[in-house]
């Protein structure tokens, strides 16, 4: 099955739903950083007057700290959209250099708030009913609260590749994906993946997620020595068949893709996985999250290799 007509559909769905504002919401809602930075990526191969606009408000949204929002209009307040929209530029606007030096530089300094003596003790001492090692932390949704898998997992990302692309090579910057990275590791479920916190949770093993895990594997590319990756890709693998959520689906594929050259599993599963996207995808319009839209026709350029979130070097 050739997923070249489903991507173009799913790109030509987007290119009308593009707000008068020149952004996307994720229905008809409030424009929105997540929904936008995804549909820039996945249009970033078709030049036009869409993805200039939408630059243009990406670039126009970054806070003064270097940050972006979650939704046009909001308090300039950073969050994990950073590092979203800093993968964005790389990949769409790889001239925007300031704005890119600055996102990174706001991510090396935002931290989960472990990262602070007194609630390492908390979490250690009092506040312990999860179980994972407040010493490791990682990157949170908002500013001032706890690590989360996703958030650290696109931070990651997008710090090494800046690190791949030369934006920033500092000592600071791989102290910081190394501490993340080892988060990653500490957070995971046992029997493999990742949920969006903690593996357990008062003496409880919670369950994987399947977009959390793939997010967390396409972080941890390069780390394949490490017991986690492989029990987790194989968690991924067992699971992502017939998944019904093309969300869901589609990070899978993304995931097994970045693993198909080490992985006989990830890259015999992948084509299968690909035809079961496309068949939930056989109305592109009929999907009505344009997040969702977007990163289904990532998933379909990535089966040929191209993919905005893998680390190459």
């Amino acid at each position: 099955m050739d997923p070249a007509p489903v991507t173009r559909a799913c790109c030509e769905t987007l290119k009308g739903r593009q707000s008068h504002a020149g952004a996307w919401g994720f229905g008809t809602r409030q424009d929105a950083v997540e929904p936008t930075c995804l549909a820039i990526i996945a249009l970033r191969h078709q030049p036009g007057t869409y993805i200039e606009r939408a630059l243009g408000m990406i670039e126009n949204l970054q806070n003064q700290d270097g940050s972006w929002p979650a939704f046009f209009g909001d308090e300039p307040s950073g969050c994990w959209t950073t590092a979203l929209a800093v993968i964005t530029l790389m990949a769409a606007e790889p001239d925007a250099g300031r704005q890119i030096t600055r996102g990174i530089e706001w991510l090396l300094k935002a931290r989960g708030r472990e990262a602070n003596w007194f609630w390492r003790w908390k979490f250690r001492a009092v506040d312990n009913n999860a179980q994972f090692d407040p010493g490791k932390f990682g990157w949170s949704w908002v500013s001032d609260t706890t690590s989360w898998v996703v958030p650290t997992a696109l931070a990651l990302i997008a710090l090494q590749q800046a690190s791949e692309r030369g934006f920033s090579r500092s000592d600071q910057l791989r102290e910081r994906v190394h501490l993340g990275t080892s988060m990653l590791v500490d957070r995971m479920c046992l029997g493999g993946g990742w949920n969006s916190g903690n593996g357990v949770a008062f003496g409880v093993p919670l369950a994987a997620h399947l977009d959390a895990t793939s997010l967390a594997l396409i972080a941890l590319k390069g780390q394949e020595h490490h017991p986690s990756v492989p029990i987790s890709l194989q968690w991924l693998v067992n699971h992502l068949a017939a998944c019904p959520s093309a969300y869901s689906m589609a990070w899978g594929i993304l995931a097994m893709a970045a693993y198909r050259d080490i992985s006989s599993e990830a890259r015999e599963s992948l084509y299968g996985r690909a035809e079961e996207l496309i068949l939930l995808l056989k109305n592109a319009t009929g999907v009505m999250d344009n997040g969702t839209l977007a990163v289904c026709a990532l998933a379909l350029d990535a089966i040929a290799g191209d993919s905005v979130f893998e680390m190459r070097a």
